[in-house]
């Protein structure tokens, strides 16, 4: 996703490319120290600010960004990988312990070892652990595998049979993927705390593996390998899915939205239910909109609902940052989010941690709203993972206006458009809506013209991504 919360801090892509933190940074996670290293971490930083890189021009075409508790990791466009912060549990995969303040390349030979020119195409940072996607459906992992989060790589092996962290990223195998129709190939990942989710790329099955003591596997166990629900669970394909602690949640092909797990703050989204080990579906497709549900986050205290209409709904507890503290009561449905928080525009992107929650609009607009951290930095001011210097606590959406980025303009976040001439956006109406620009001087353009064109806003590979993932980048 362009936009992610990870514990207490953020990280955001601009339509350039450019990765921009801020928040905490007691494990490095903001990736913006450059070398020479100074002797102390910076302990906060009040202002999104963008990572400066020295060392490879790939790492300016950022398309998704993923955040774990104290670590976080990027894709390109070309498929690279980087991987900063905490690695304490060997979640960065560079086999190197401890914290890294700067982000540091994952060499792709790691990953297209076994499948030549496999980029990657996704990364899932969960707590202390980190999941991987390539362009041929393969899933590797490392970090914290209490759990088995990251799966059993060889079950002959009794070395990886162990619950040990995993500290390099290793492929799960292919065949762990394979319900028997041959069909081994996952168009989407999720990581959490102790447990992760993937979806089929063409059978549209949803895999769930790690903790499962919560019920959020979808079945009353644990499960040390992937294990894919029955067919007819959903009825229809599952196209993203979002994992938390003890909770699971799955959008289907038809915009549905389905649970599985436990709660006692409302975050299941259904009245009165605070457990299911089977999936139970939220709400009805009217609940939602037109097109229903386009993305979800699901966090330890409530859940982070986007419709495809733009709309934004949540549910959960009163300490998650979304409703008015005056209330104190849990809100046990999905509750809509005044649109005129938003400007009335269209949220396209939406992240969450258990606190705070994040939004941008079609345009490109930031909008955060929650708590700040607590104060605990030895008497130092707050640490503002909204990226503000507003007030401690809003529980109404609130759009970010200051970078601190010296002499340039960035008025469009969280998108994966890349910059194009005024002609260009032109002509890319035209090809979407004839009646428009018809004077222009592309208006008689040839088709490999505007095809290039087309191409050049559009993530290399797209068509390999899943509808979840094109979601997520908010690609409409």
């Amino acid at each position: 996703m362009a936009v992610a919360l990870g514990g207490n801090f953020l990280a955001v892509v601009d339509q350039f490319g450019v990765v921009l933190t801020c928040g905490q940074n007691d494990a490095g996670q903001l990736g913006l120290q450059t070398p020479p290293y100074l002797d102390s971490i910076t302990l906060q930083r009040s202002l999104l600010g963008a990572i400066e890189f020295n060392f490879d021009s790939d790492a300016h075409n950022a398309v998704m960004v993923s955040a774990g508790f104290r670590h976080a990791a990027f894709v390109t466009r070309t498929g690279s990988v980087y991987t900063w912060g905490s690695g304490n549990h060997g979640q960065r995969g560079t086999g190197v312990e401890g914290g890294y303040l700067f982000p540091q390349h994952t060499p792709q030979i790691a990953y297209r070892a076994l499948m030549p020119g496999s980029r990657a195409t996704m990364v899932a940072c969960g707590d202390n652990y980190t999941l991987l996607l390539t362009a041929c459906g393969h899933v590797w992992g490392c970090g914290k595998n209490q759990y088995f989060q990251i799966g059993v790589q060889n079950m002959d092996d009794p070395l990886q049979v162990s619950n040990r962290d995993i500290r390099v990223f290793t492929r799960m195998p292919p065949e762990r993927f394979d319900c028997g129709d041959g069909d081994t190939q996952i168009a989407f990942i999720a990581a959490g705390n102790d447990h992760s989710a993937a979806v089929g790329r063409t059978n549209g099955l949803l895999w769930t593996w790690g903790d499962g003591s919560g019920g959020q596997l979808g079945h009353d166990f644990s499960a040390r390998v992937p294990i894919h629900l029955p067919r007819e669970t959903f009825d229809e394909v599952v196209v993203s899915v979002s994992v938390a602690l003890d909770i699971t949640m799955a959008i289907t092909d038809s915009g549905a939205l389905w649970v599985s797990g436990w709660s006692n703050t409302g975050r299941l989204g259904i009245e009165n239910l605070r457990h299911c080990a089977t999936f139970q579906r939220v709400g009805t497709a009217a609940d939602f909109g037109d097109g229903g549900v386009r993305n979800v986050v699901c966090t330890r205290l409530h859940s982070l609902i986007l419709s495809h209409d733009g709309s934004v709904r949540v549910c959960g507890s009163t300490n998650s940052g979304c409703f008015d503290p005056n209330i104190y009561t849990d809100h046990l449905v999905p509750t809509r989010i005044n649109p005129a928080c938003f400007n009335n525009e269209p949220v396209v992107l939406i992240s969450a941690n258990e606190s705070r929650n994040v939004a941008v609009t079609r345009s490109g607009r930031l909008f955060t709203w929650g708590f700040e951290a607590p104060d605990y930095f030895c008497g130092l001011a707050r640490a503002h993972a909204h990226g503000t210097n507003g007030q401690p606590f809003t529980w109404l959406p609130r759009r970010v206006l200051r970078m601190n980025i010296p002499n340039e303009s960035i008025p469009r976040l969280g998108l994966w458009l890349y910059p194009l001439t005024d002609d260009q956006m032109l002509t890319f109406a035209m090809v979407q809506h004839l009646r428009l620009g018809t004077e222009s001087s592309f208006g008689t353009a040839p088709d490999n013209m505007l095809h290039s064109i087309w191409d050049s806003v559009m993530i290399p590979g797209a068509s390999h991504f899943g509808i979840g993932l094109r979601n997520i980048l908010g690609m409409l």
